[in-house]
């Protein structure tokens, strides 16, 4: 009876033993599970603010990209402006020798000096890009027509004669319909000009040379 009470305690103590040792094996497997799940999730996160911070680097780097490209393509509109302003002032002060369409208004009659000051201020009114009397172009030195005391207009010193070709270069339907319109420079002269003989002819191409 004693031998069998020994043994049903050693086998208590054995199978105690046995369950101890499996509980604190899983003990520790669970907390290995849990660490290499805390360390999988902590580099997740850690390689989403990667990506996270990779694109808004990205994205920053693209905006400064873009306000680049808008700083330059505002240099070069405002550089080519500046050349097309450099341009235009050349061909008023007659640096440049021009072409294009235009119109040529020719007046067969003997006209007093009021008239060709008056022609001038109308086609330059009207979008002329470049004027000429009778082969003489006007640039921002002309100083205005002179009468001489023999009733003769001269201009730069070049005195001319009827008949009279006024050339524009510049758009030929813009210019010919400002000297047409009603109370127009065309419609003055013929009220005051008696048996006014006075042409306007469109024209694809007039040249002028530069002044030297």
């Amino acid at each position: 009876m004693k031998y069998k009470i020994k043994y049903r305690n050693l086998t208590i103590i054995i199978t105690g033993i046995l369950l101890g040792f499996l509980v604190v094996l899983q003990a520790r497997s669970f907390s290995s599970v849990q660490s290499i799940a805390r360390d999988s999730q902590a580099n997740v996160f850690q390689e989403i603010q990667i990506l996270k911070n990779t694109n808004e680097n990205l994205s920053d780097e693209i905006n400064d990209l873009e306000d680049q490209l808008a700083k330059a393509s505002d240099q070069e509109q405002a550089l080519k402006s500046i050349q097309d302003e450099i341009q235009k002032d050349k061909m008023i002060a007659g640096e440049l020798d021009v072409n294009g369409p235009g119109i040529e208004v020719t007046v067969k009659n003997e006209l007093a000096g009021i008239w060709f000051t008056d022609m001038i201020n109308e086609l330059w009114a009207a979008g002329a890009e470049a004027v000429s009397v009778n082969n003489v172009r006007l640039t921002n030195s002309t100083a205005g027509f002179d009468t001489l005391p023999n009733g003769q207009i001269s201009l730069n010193g070049v005195i001319l004669t009827a008949p009279y070709h006024f050339d524009a270069i510049g758009d030929k339907k813009t210019i010919s319909e400002a000297l047409s319109q009603p109370a127009g420079i065309i419609q003055r002269m013929k009220e005051n000009i008696q048996n006014l003989d006075i042409n306007i002819d469109q024209k694809d191409l007039i040249q002028m040379d530069k002044v030297l």
